[in-house]
């Protein structure tokens, strides 16, 4: 009995990337982008955040056991090292530099991403779309992180305005982790609110990160991806009166 060759590539992971990313861009689309309280479509701002969030952990881990196969490491040196459990943007960019440190030159070279930047408390001013580069969006991600870690285990609903919580880390150093609303808008009495607006950004700093790290490995190991099947989440139209 002949058995079929396993010729793995890159693109599998990011074509599965897409997948999973399908639902929360289905979501966004649903929302109708109006101006003040969205109702019950407030709801799809954390949805879409904890879907976004939660499919980067997963390319994150099966990116890097694929790539680390494709260097014909072993079966046990590919669970153990690919176990990165919730791994975040700033820890996806750790592991990729451990494994593939020529690539630590090349970070965040010609990188940029647009997200949209909220008003001040008691601005009248809808949000403004900003510009940042690597170095930023890797501070953001890591309050993003935060974000979801708030919704998961009910500190918010991310449903209105409320108070978000400090952060929490795994070594438990939280001096240097910046807190969940940071990313969020602020509103009066120390509140802060998700809102579709914050949501899109997560989406777009997950995506665009996956994609300059995924790129510089690829280039590493003489492959080329494509990401035309993966949701890219515009910013969108102003909202409707």
């Amino acid at each position: 009995m002949s058995v079929a060759a396993f010729a793995p590539h890159l693109q599998d992971t990011v074509d599965r990337f897409a997948r999973s990313l399908t639902v929360p861009s289905a979501l966004l689309e649903i929302h109708p982008r109006r101006k003040g309280h969205p109702g019950k479509y407030a709801a799809l701002a954390p949805a879409i955040t904890v879907g976004v969030v939660s499919a980067f952990e997963g390319f994150a881990e099966d990116f890097l056991a694929m790539v680390l196969y494709l260097q014909g490491q072993s079966f046990a040196q590919v669970t153990k090292k690919a176990d990165l459990t919730n791994p975040s943007l700033v820890d996806f960019k750790n592991v990729i530099i451990r494994d593939f440190p020529s690539v630590k030159s090349k970070l965040g070279v010609d990188f940029e991403e647009t997200l949209w930047r909220p008003p001040a408390v008691g601005a009248k001013s809808w949000w403004k779309a900003e510009p940042i580069g690597w170095e930023k969006l890797l501070e953001e991600s890591q309050a993003w992180i935060q974000v979801r870690h708030c919704l998961s285990h009910g500190l918010t609903s991310g449903w209105s305005t409320e108070r978000w919580p400090g952060p929490a880390t795994k070594g438990g150093n939280k001096s240097e982790v910046p807190w969940a609303k940071e990313v969020l808008r602020p509103m009066r009495g120390g509140k802060h609110s998700l809102v579709i607006h914050g949501a899109i950004s997560c989406a777009r700093i997950y995506r665009a990160g996956a994609v300059h790290l995924a790129d510089l490995v690829a280039e590493e190991i003489g492959q080329k991806l494509s990401w035309n099947k993966v949701p890219e989440f515009p910013l969108g139209p102003e909202p409707k009166k």
